[in-house]
């Protein structure tokens, strides 16, 4: 006589497949990690240049752009331009447009070198990049009127956050570099910056618009105290 539950599915092997499915993915997880595009921005002492470090992840093209005067893209002159495959051979852009460069699709890293205009730190991207910008001592930024910083950019300050920057992997010279703005998962980004003094100088001419306002504004209640007065 056969057993009566020999047609029955086993079913006693389930948790243990689920148990190694789990161990195999998690072993994948740590063998290969993720990877992001990523680029950094090193902008120079006096505020005019900047040097660019990029990896680019399964990409075909790549943006050399910067704003234009009405708000267009425009060319961005760059020199020093080096691209490099994972195996270390130097792979040759090709210009596809004025703005932008394409080659095989893989991943790469890229280097160059770029004048900054009016100290304005902007990109654009083909797809979202982790994107941190740089800024020597001397300079500051994240100031509403002064220099702004767009599309949720986090402001950290060298000496003040070094610790938290380590912790999201960002490596930073605190000899040369004071702050430093990170943005993530971003097709753009866009950043002005200022010479520090400049601070005192917009704090002395607020107040004097203060004064201004408020002497202007005593004068004229002043004229209507003393037109109802007379009326």
């Amino acid at each position: 006589m056969q057993p009566a539950n020999r047609d029955r599915p086993d079913h006693r092997g389930t948790p243990l497949r689920a148990v190694i499915a789990a161990v195999l993915l998690l072993s994948i997880l740590l063998v290969v990690p993720a990877s992001a595009n990523t680029a950094y921005y090193y902008i120079s002492e006096n505020g005019t240049a900047f040097s660019a470090e990029v990896t680019l992840v399964n990409q075909s093209g790549y943006l050399l752009i910067s704003p234009g005067f009405i708000g267009e893209g425009a060319e961005l002159q760059v020199s020093n331009l080096t691209l490099t495959a994972e195996d270390g051979t130097i792979v040759n852009a090709t210009k596809q447009s004025s703005t932008q460069i394409t080659f095989p699709e893989g991943n790469y890293t890229l280097v160059y070198d770029a004048p900054l205009d009016g100290r304005l730190m902007y990109a654009q991207y083909l797809s979202p990049f982790n994107t941190t910008v740089f800024l020597p001592a001397g300079f500051h930024t994240n100031n509403l009127i002064l220099g702004p910083v767009s599309n949720d950019g986090k402001t950290y300050l060298v000496a003040e956050d070094m610790d938290q920057l380590h912790e999201m992997g960002i490596t930073v010279d605190a000899a040369k570099y004071e702050t430093v703005v990170v943005w993530t998962d971003k097709r753009a980004i866009q950043m002005r910056f200022y010479p520090a003094s400049y601070e005192q100088y917009f704090i002395i001419c607020m107040g004097l618009w203060l004064i201004i306002f408020c002497a202007v504004g005593y004068r004229y209640w002043r004229l209507k105290k003393n037109e109802n007065r007379y009326s």
